[in-house]
């Protein structure tokens, strides 16, 4: 007898970068027992949320590394990638620490999956979300770490309105398998007309084509608007790897990075907070690696410090960097990286450029 295959359903929530305490806190949630106890709420079924409550508790201490629990988390993560039910890997928010646990994770079951999974996140977690997208089983979505909401929507109340919309979305976004209603959010809120037929077009729509907002949050789906600012583009299919500059570069040369191969693809360039000489220098890792010379774009997203925008001057930086004799096509846009709203884009994956003059679209 053939045996079942179940489809994948698990979500795995990690916070393996930077501790989230301080996050949980801005949220209105008294303890990560309470932020996770939400979550489970909003997650439609038959999707089953799973994660490990130590690591949303887990003090951060700076002078010493930030975290002293590598060998736990490796674990932690390694039994997600290793499970075949599982659907999605969540990082609940970025900051630092987690590059250096990345050496110690195997990945190569990706290889042999026969359904996908997913790794979704953002920053720090640039590295996961395209080692994941550089395997056939694997699917990459650099976008929100949802505790970001935290930080770039007040009051409390509707911050967690829009962390709620995330975890009712998600599924639609992963291509998960049918599911029921989602349940009251933690404030009551009732799911009215426009938010269910808003719902129903995620679930058989393109995801991330709408460019409609979300109720009662602010999650922002796409598509991705931006302009032409060095060299020539054509509309046609095309694939994007990278994510946050500083991460990228750190890890750049080294496994499991190496198989991220930029051959052929537009290359997605954001950070936030780096001294323009810090950019130049990052910017000459990817030189010295070859990367310009196998590209064929440079999808530049924001950069800013807390108080100018950077993008101008990077676009400058990246004049002395690129190949003269191949003009590669540079693009801005202000919906990708630091910001808010913040626009998912899958990793590794073919999408749809418009070009229009000057005017770029970019969309599943």
């Amino acid at each position: 007898m053939t045996a079942t295959i179940r489809s994948p359903n698990r979500v795995h929530l990690i916070a393996h970068a930077g501790p989230p305490r301080a996050d949980i806190a801005r949220f209105g949630f008294a303890d990560a027992g309470q932020y996770i106890a939400f979550i489970r709420r909003q997650l439609p079924a038959p999707l089953r949320l799973t994660s490990a409550r130590r690591f949303f508790e887990v003090e951060e201490d700076e002078p010493c590394g930030g975290r002293c629990d590598d060998a736990a988390r490796v674990r932690d993560l390694q039994a997600a990638l290793d499970d075949p039910q599982t659907l999605a890997i969540v990082a609940a928010k970025g900051g630092a620490y987690f590059s250096r646990i990345l050496p110690h994770l195997n990945f190569s079951m990706l290889a042999k999956r026969r359904t996908p999974l997913w790794a979704l996140g953002f920053s720090e977690m640039t590295t996961l979300v395209n080692v994941v997208a550089s395997y056939r089983g694997g699917r990459g979505l650099y976008w929100l770490c949802p505790n970001y909401l935290a930080w770039k929507i007040r009051p409390a109340r509707r911050a967690r309105e829009a962390f709620g919309q995330f975890w009712r979305v998600l599924p639609a976004l992963l291509n998960a398998p049918p599911r029921a209603e989602p349940r009251p959010s933690e404030s009551g809120l009732k799911t009215d007309r426009k938010t269910a037929r808003l719902r129903s077009r995620l679930g058989s729509r393109s995801r991330f084509g709408s460019g409609e907002r979300a109720e009662p949050g602010h999650i922002q789906l796409g598509p991705i608007h931006g302009e032409l600012v060095l060299g020539k583009a054509e509309s046609g299919r095309v694939r994007v790897v990278g994510g946050c500059l500083s991460v990228l570069a750190a890890a750049l040369t080294g496994p499991p990075m190496r198989r991220v191969r930029p051959d052929g693809r537009w290359l997605l360039i954001e950070d936030i907070n780096e001294m323009p000489y810090r950019i130049d220098r990052y910017l000459a890792a990817l030189k010295i690696a070859g990367w310009f010379d196998r590209i064929t774009g440079v999808l530049v997203g924001d950069f800013h410090t807390n108080r100018e925008d950077q993008v101008p001057s990077v676009i400058e930086i990246l004049k002395l960097h690129l190949p003269r004799e191949h003009r590669l096509p540079v693009v801005a846009t202000r919906s990708v990286g630091h910001v808010w709203p913040m626009l998912p884009v899958p990793i590794n994956t073919p999408l749809s450029m418009s070009v229009r003059r000057r005017a770029v679209t970019i969309a599943s």
